[in-house]
């Protein structure tokens, strides 16, 4: 007889388990991430459609000590994540991504919970928390659900209520302060009500250390929640209200100054010696006296419906979601006020998705629409006293409001026991506007400036406030920017698949996705600066082939793809005639991708797993594509790589596993995970090239009768010397931000 939850409570909450700050998930045995191919999401057997998903289960994430997106690039072959200068996340799949500063750069890699969109990368932060897997989707994407995509989607499958009482946790800390203390609690209410609650809190752990002083920073102060309620009031029909939140105080990374690009008199004499170049991954600098941390809010309602009408089920999907940040970093990696940023910023997003699917005969289909509206604050408040530029900072504003419907249908259809052939189509209709202008700060200088500027080109007397808008429209006046644009697309996908046996599945895809045009969040002295990115699209084509050995001991899976672009987004710059280069969207009218992929499970012996990915890829810019380099040089870029776009990334695991009596078991195990290199900007420049590199990983552990592990872990074994990003954003210098260095830790899961 299953017991309520309610009538359990007081008993559970007095556990060990539950008596720690926040309770976790307590890891179940570690299986390796598989690449399963499905093409249609209609239900049936994921390992026998066709298109390249994988998927990572709930103890694998907890095994890697995955707790945010960015740390699914050690497990997921050709997932590359990159920290923007501002700190914004940018995900990138098979080399397609979106690099951009601003909150609001519409991704080129889809987020989502629960098939709920989470429409910026920066809402993302607390999608880890309490999750059964999560499916990473690569290539074109928006024939099944959710929004138009081109480089690929990731859905965060959060863990549901359970029919009977269950509790877990999992807490960890490590050699720099850092604790980590997750947990939930989950059972039914009443024979159709179920709830789960789970939490995650992260605090301390300083790990950057200061060139010039006595002085760390980089500790954590994040904390997440779920509550999931699951109401079944009959066989055919569910409700599942989802109610997510986060809130950040962590600190701001710093970065590394890695050299120095001007030579003013106005710099500072103490700039020209401090200290330059690769100094290991704790060094990094930053203004003294100021709070650089996050200061994020964000909340997010999904309520989710399904009811089977016999031949259809209907699917109905409901959210809003809300982000308010105030963060603010040091952007130059120095003591000095060269780049010192905040990046106020909301956004508000409902959105509405109805959809129905099934099955009759040979044949599966699907048939949905949605709706989604923004309305969206991106600002960017820089101060540079110290710098070269001819004034002390900026203030920049800027409001966006997006209008989307998209009508979407798939099938797939049996033509004989081994062959199945895929057609799906999407049509989307999109309106997006902008308002924004660049301020001066309130202490003149940037006003008094551009009111020489604009009084020397329109040859009349232009004079601009303290603090007022000092963006120059076209008449060299100053003026708010407004603009606006729609784009009405179509997006389809077509495949073959054919299974000649049990064990053995190849598939051919061909499809066509397009991604929202963007409004740039920068300083600009220029209206032009403001111009949007256009939209792109992208044709792909991908074959692949699974092989399953009959005993289950081996998985081969391997797929290859060709992508050709049309005007491919990336942040490039224009030049002002006063400061020089600053940033810019830019449009590539031709370019192209190719690659390939293979990721083998194996279990060569009782107790011992092995897994292993490797993604190639190659992009190119098409020519003629004259633009500007990252440095502000203008030059032809025809045949470059894209920016942050490695050639080759290998993920693997070892683990070993064997009884040690009495009911436990021990294991060891090593992940590793490379990155061959990449440039951060456009123009294959020496300074900016992020060098290959490799991050080991290492634990071992025990698992112990009533459901307790107790685990001894290493992340970043060999203390690899490797940069996230290196960014020019800053006026003056080149910056390097730094990976995290070597750490060692226990960790502690208990689940009932």
């Amino acid at each position: 007889m299953r017991r309520p939850l309610y009538r359990c409570l007081p008993i559970a909450m007095m556990t060990p388990a539950l008596a720690a700050p926040v309770i976790a998930h307590a890891q179940e045995q570690a299986t390796p991430g598989d690449i399963v191919v499905t093409a249609s999401k209609l239900g049936a057997d994921p390992e026998a459609d066709a298109g390249s998903i994988q998927t990572l289960d709930a103890g694998t994430l907890a095994a890697t000590g995955i707790t945010r997106p960015s740390d699914l690039s050690k497990l997921v072959p050709g997932f590359t994540y990159t920290r923007s200068s501002y700190g914004n996340p940018v995900f990138t799949l098979r080399g397609i991504g979106f690099y951009d500063n601003s909150l609001t750069a519409p991704p080129a890699v889809s987020l989502y919970v629960d098939e709920a969109p989470l429409s910026y990368p920066a809402l993302a932060s607390g999608a880890m928390l309490d999750l059964e897997r999560v499916e990473i989707a690569k290539g074109p994407q928006g024939t099944l659900f959710g929004q138009n995509g081109t480089g690929g989607a990731i859905n965060f499958v959060t863990a549901k209520p359970t029919t009977a009482l269950a509790s877990g946790m999992d807490a960890s800390i490590d050699n720099f302060g850092a604790v980590r203390g997750e947990g939930f609690i989950s059972g039914p209410l009443s024979d159709t009500l179920g709830l789960r609650v789970a939490a995650r809190y992260e605090g301390g752990g300083d790990w950057q250390r200061s060139d010039t002083r006595d002085a760390t920073r980089g500790g954590a102060d994040f904390l997440a929640g779920r509550v999931i309620a699951q109401w079944s009031p009959s066989s055919r029909a569910t409700l599942l209200l989802n109610v997510n939140f986060w809130r950040d105080r962590s600190d701001s990374a710093a970065g590394q100054l890695l050299a120095i690009r001007t030579n003013s008199p106005a710099l500072p004499p103490t700039l020209f010696t401090h200290p330059l170049g690769l100094r290991g991954n704790r060094a990094a600098d930053w203004t003294p006296g100021m709070p650089f941390k996050k200061h994020g809010d964000f909340q997010q309602i999904v309520l989710r419906g399904t009811y089977e009408l016999g031949m259809a089920t209907i699917t109905s999907i409901s959210s809003w979601q809300h982000l308010k940040r105030d963060d603010a970093m040091d952007a130059d990696g120095t003591d000095l006020e060269l780049f010192d940023v905040r990046t106020p910023g909301k956004v508000s997003i409902l959105a509405q998705e109805l959809r129905a699917s099934g099955s009759a005969g040979a044949v599966h289909w699907l048939v949905g629409g949605n709706y989604q509206h923004e309305r969206t604050r991106d600002g960017l408040d820089i101060r540079f006293a110290q710098s070269s530029y001819p004034f002390d900072g900026v203030d920049q504003q800027g409001r966006q409001t997006m209008e989307s419907w998209a009508l979407f249908a798939n099938t797939d259809v049996a033509l004989s026991h081994s062959l199945t052939i895929e057609a799906g189509l999407r049509y989307t209709d999109e309106d997006r506007s902008f308002s924004g202008c660049t301020h001066d700060d309130g202490d003149g200088t940037g006003a008094a400036y551009l009111s020489r500027i604009a009084s020397a080109l329109t040859g009349s007397r232009v004079s601009i406030p303290a603090g007022a808008c000092a963006t120059l429209s076209a008449q060299f006046l100053p003026a708010e920017v407004h603009g606006a644009f729609t784009d009405r697309n179509w997006a389809w996908r077509g495949g073959l698949q054919w299974t000649p046996r049990e064990g053995l599945m190849g598939y051919a895809t061909v499809s066509r996705g397009r991604k929202s045009g963007a409004f740039p969040t920068l300083a600009a002295t220029s209206a032009r600066q403001f111009a949007p990115a256009r939209p792109e699209s992208v044709v792909a084509y991908e074959a692949g082939l699974k092989i399953a050995s009959r005993d289950g001991l081996l998985h081969l899976a391997a797929a290859g793809f060709y992508y050709d672009y049309r005007d491919k987004q990336l942040r490039g710059k224009t030049i002002d005639p006063g400061i020089g280069a600053i940033g810019a969207l830019v449009n590539v009218p031709k370019s192209h991708v190719w690659g390939g992929e293979i990721e083998l499970r194996a279990t060569p012996a009782r107790g011992f797993s092995l897994t292993g990915g490797a993604s190639y890829t190659r992009s190119r810019i098409d020519g003629p594509f004259v633009n500007y380099d990252g440095l502000g040089r203008l030059k032809n870029l025809a045949g470059e790589r894209f920016p942050l776009s490695p050639t080759w990334h290998l993920v693997g695991e070892a683990e070993y596993r064997w009884a040690a009596g009495r009911g436990r078991e021990a294991y060891v195990a090593v992940n590793s995970s490379f990155q061959s290199p990449s440039n951060a900007d456009l123009g294959d420049i020496p300074v900016l090239r992020i060098a290959p590199y490799a991050v080991v990983d290492a634990r071992a552990g025990m698992t112990f009768a009533r459901g307790w592990t107790a685990e001894l872990f290493v992340r970043n074994l060999t203390d690899q010397r490797y940069a996230s990003f290196i960014s020019t954003a800053a006026p003056d210098v080149i910056v390097r931000f730094p990976g995290r260095p070597r750490s060692f830790g226990l960790r502690l899961a208990h689940r009932l």
